[in-house]
């Protein structure tokens, strides 16, 4: 009995084939992607990629790529022109940004990510964003701090390494998702190239799969804000002798629809931030003082909020996904997707902020 197992096991062997395993000297490790608009009508998509060169030497601006570009009328056909191009395989694997020019952006998003999440060696969580001014020379940028290949792009949008409030991040599943949920916008942060490094303080933000708005820094900054509540954050208050900043080291934010009986749906959004006053034009020995600056700046908080808020309002975009909360509450039907596409260009905006400030003794 042991030995006709034995003789399966051999037998089935005969039918089993090797990996497809490649030496890493056999493999070109892709580390970024860019897709942009091209000049030629019949092939409108310019698809780039960023190949790491291997080096002896790990050190800050050593970083050594090349960059690949091929006019094609499909995504996957220039990778596979592109793969005829070097002589060492394309590895994805360690591919974590891709970059998309803003032209390209009026295409069918939907359909150009699709290639991306059905890649199995694509990473779900690689960030995307929009490169200015074009996908091409965001790739081509040497940053002096960078060590390896598209590192600098990956560290700026971790948020281990980079807590900044205007960074706002987002990645290949999210913004997938959001481009075939009904109800939630989606929105990509803007790189620009400065000298030897880049500018990440502005998004993009659209309609359903349409390019709506650019939103400056202080929009972005909020955006990102209530999106990612953890964001390290400092608030400035008052002018001249007046003004105080406050950092802000725990926010808690909670966002809901209200829907009342006999009255009108509104938005309720709570703001809890705790903190201390890091430097202040007067000196603050009573504890009065302390209370008048955490009314102050939740009157500042609360207006800038809503200040906000109707902006995204007008600008007819809902990247905080309200209309999702509101199905939560009503349903998800079809009436109830028309009742929200009605009520949200008059919808009121009702913004609680309350702070709660620290001393943090040298201020004493």
């Amino acid at each position: 009995m042991k030995y006709r197992i034995i003789f399966i096991f051999m037998f089935l062997a005969c039918f089993l084939t090797g990996c497809q395993f490649n030496d890493l000297d056999k493999r070109f490790f892709v580390t970024a992607i860019g897709i942009g608009k091209s000049q030629d009508e019949k092939n409108p998509y310019r698809v780039m990629v960023q190949l790491a060169i291997p080096s002896a030497q790990v050190e800050p601006g050593k970083s050594e790529f090349q960059i690949i570009a091929k006019d094609s009328n499909s995504i996957p056909e220039a990778i596979r022109v592109i793969q005829s191009m070097v002589d060492k395989k394309l590895d994805f694997g360690h591919c974590r940004v891709l970059i998309l020019d803003k032209n390209i952006l009026n295409y069918d998003q939907l359909s150009l990510m699709k290639w991306f999440i059905k890649r199995p060696d694509i990473q779900g969580i690689s960030y995307v964003a929009v490169g200015k001014p074009s996908a091409e020379k965001v790739l081509s940028w040497r940053v002096k701090s960078e060590r390896l290949p598209a590192n600098a792009l990956i560290l700026s949008f971790n948020e281990v390494t980079n807590n900044s409030p205007y960074v706002l991040s987002e990645i290949l599943n999210d913004y997938y998702m959001r481009l075939r949920e009904n109800g939630i916008d989606p929105y990509l942060p803007i790189i620009e190239p400065i000298k030897d490094s880049y500018r990440i303080n502005s998004s993009v933000v659209f309609q359903g799969k349409k390019l709506k708005a650019e939103l400056n820094p202080n929009e972005t900054r909020i955006l990102n804000e209530l999106l990612n509540p953890n964001k390290t954050t400092l608030i400035t208050v008052g002018k001249g002798k007046e003004k105080f900043f406050i950092n802000a080291e725990h926010t808690k934010t909670k966002i809901k629809t209200v829907t009342l009986k006999n009255g009108k749906p509104f938005v309720d959004v709570q703001i809890r931030i705790q903190g201390s006053v890091e430097e202040s034009e007067q000196s603050l020995h009573h504890l009065s003082a302390i209370h008048e600056y955490e009314k102050r700046a939740s009157i500042l908080i609360s207006s800038r909020v809503k200040d906000f808020l109707e902006h995204l309002q007008k600008l007819e975009v809902d990247p905080l996904g309200l209309e999702l909360k509101f199905q939560a509450r009503n349903g998800l039907t079809k009436n109830v997707s028309d009742e929200w596409r009605n009520i949200y260009p008059t919808l009121e905006f009702h913004v609680n902020s309350e702070i709660k400030l620290k001393g943090t003794g040298s201020m004493y």
